[in-house]
């Protein structure tokens, strides 16, 4: 992994050199796809963690460098983007009913570098995405979760430019590491895997 990622920004630095380069910003939104659900016992902890919404909306803004050499090109881009996500906590503590709802809103860094090639009039691409936490949730009285500062991924997906100005890509972002390591409820601390994928809209200008 480390050496695709020193091969991806290698190829970055090197393509301005060789090829025509256009900045431009761009905005979109996107939408995560919940993970199933999680049952964690122990103690006196027995409750299911599970999402509250099948789909919830964050926004990205930022901009873009594209470097494109024949038909094919490289993207690095910066992106703020906002996440949200709803989950329940259901069940029982110390034999007590328990019902949480933990409300976490995320802002984060994307950074994705996409190495693409056209074929008649639209743009094909992929490539690895970091990303890198701003922002932790509130949290509850008695649940405490810790998150992964820095994630790693990948995007892939379909594009097409206007005018060679406006540019339109619709992707999929997977996630090769956690973002969610561990919750603590009443003491007791549970690990959990929480590798939620997304469908990415944006569009942009090129100058």
């Amino acid at each position: 992994m480390k050496k695709s990622i020193v091969l991806v920004f290698a190829i970055v630095l090197a393509a301005p050199i060789y090829s025509q380069v256009n900045f431009g910003i761009k905005a979109g939104v996107s939408t995560d796809f919940p993970y199933s659900s999680q049952e964690l016992v122990d103690g006196g902890v027995d409750l299911v963690l599970e999402d509250l919404e099948n789909a919830q909306w964050g926004f990205q803004g930022g901009a873009f460098m594209r470097a494109a050499f024949g038909g094919f090109y490289v993207q690095p881009e910066l992106l703020i983007a906002t996440a949200t996500n709803t989950l329940t906590l259901e069940g029982t503590v110390d034999g007590q009913p328990f019902n949480e709802v933990l409300d976490q809103k995320f802002t984060k860094l994307n950074i994705p570098v996409m190495l693409g090639f056209k074929l008649a009039f639209l743009r094909l691409h992929a490539g690895p995405a970091a990303s890198i936490l701003f922002t932790d949730p509130k949290e509850l009285e008695d649940v405490k979760a810790t998150y992964n500062k820095a994630t790693f991924g990948y995007q892939a997906g379909i594009g097409f430019d206007i005018l060679n100005k406006l540019t339109v890509d619709v992707r999929y972002e997977g996630n090769l590491s956690k973002f969610g390591e561990d919750v603590t409820i009443n003491g007791e601390t549970f690990t959990f895997d929480d590798r939620s994928s997304s469908l990415i809209l944006h569009v942009g200008f090129m100058f």
